[in-house]
């Protein structure tokens, strides 16, 4: 059965999948292993008929560390970053140990809602324009 979510419901969920992924990210590099979310794509084989095969998808690190050398984490929403307060647009984690209980408070924190008013603002401002009128006027050629 198919419920109808509210546009708030469906921004919490896609966030929550990416931190989900940040979480399996920073996990996977605090075990020493790595971590790759794979994609189905279809290419032709040998003989031009198509395939479907499963290729890694290139994953970039929330987390980057500061001059002081302070592990920082920017919590981002499509391709911007969302502003975690007023002048602040990262959390301040400390070692990468501490980085999957932060992650998992982010994601309670998105599921409760806290972050709704920051998505909507990240969304608004990469509303495309409205379009012009489609209908072409035709050059005079005569």
């Amino acid at each position: 059965i198919m419920q109808n979510k509210s546009a708030e419901q469906l921004r919490r969920n896609k966030l929550i999948s990416k931190l989900q992924e940040q979480l399996a990210l920073v996990e996977a590099e605090l075990n020493g292993t790595s971590y790759k979310r794979m994609r189905s794509v279809v290419v032709a084989n040998e003989d031009g008929e198509p395939v479907r095969v499963q290729r890694p998808v290139r994953l970039k690190q929330w987390w980057f560390k500061d001059r002081s050398g302070t592990l920082l984490f920017a919590v981002r929403y499509g391709a911007k970053t969302l502003p975690i307060t007023k002048d602040k647009s990262a959390i301040e984690v400390g070692t990468l140990e501490q980085l999957p209980s932060v992650i998992k408070t982010l994601i309670q924190a998105v599921d409760a809602g806290e972050l709704d008013t920051q998505i909507a603002a990240v969304k608004s401002d990469r509303a495309f324009p409205a379009r012009k009128s489609s209908t072409k006027t035709l050059s005079k050629r005569q």
